[in-house]
């Protein structure tokens, strides 16, 4: 009689073979063109406020709602910023982030409203396996 334990092997890297995605975001690499590049990923956290008119108290915080993260963006262009490369959402906890390959790259704030940031634009240089991490404080002009 034979054993099972071959076929069953088999099975198992068949599975793990057929589960594992090349674009993975945890193995570094990503499909591009013309085979495999190495990638970096661009994140951050972005605040926004004031979000109520008048003076606020820890005791009254006046919390950014989720609606006012999605009415905001991120724009990732070329070094030059003369080619827009992509816009990246903000979640409804103020988190962003991108893969992108290996590059120069200047990141900006896109245009909504009296909003000001000192945070951006900002170049930012992107390396294979490393997260470059661009936090945004966004001052609504409300007062």
């Amino acid at each position: 009689m034979r054993s099972p334990r071959p076929a069953l092997a088999a099975v198992l890297l068949a599975v793990v073979i057929a589960c594992h995605s090349p674009t993975s975001p945890t193995d570094g690499k990503t499909a591009g063109s013309g085979g495999v590049a190495e990638h970096g990923r661009l994140s951050g956290v972005v605040t926004i406020g004031p979000n109520c008119p008048g003076p606020q108290s820890d005791a009254h915080p006046c919390p950014t709602p989720p609606s006012a993260y999605a009415a905001r963006k991120i724009e990732v262009w070329d070094a030059a910023k003369t080619n827009l490369l992509f816009t990246v959402d903000i979640d409804s906890q103020g988190s962003y982030l991108i893969d992108l390959t290996p590059a120069t790259y200047t990141v900006v704030l896109k245009p909504n409203g009296a909003d000001r940031t000192s945070d951006l634009p900002k170049v930012v240089d992107i390396h294979a396996n490393t997260v470059a991490k661009v936090d945004v404080n966004i001052d609504t002009g409300i007062r």
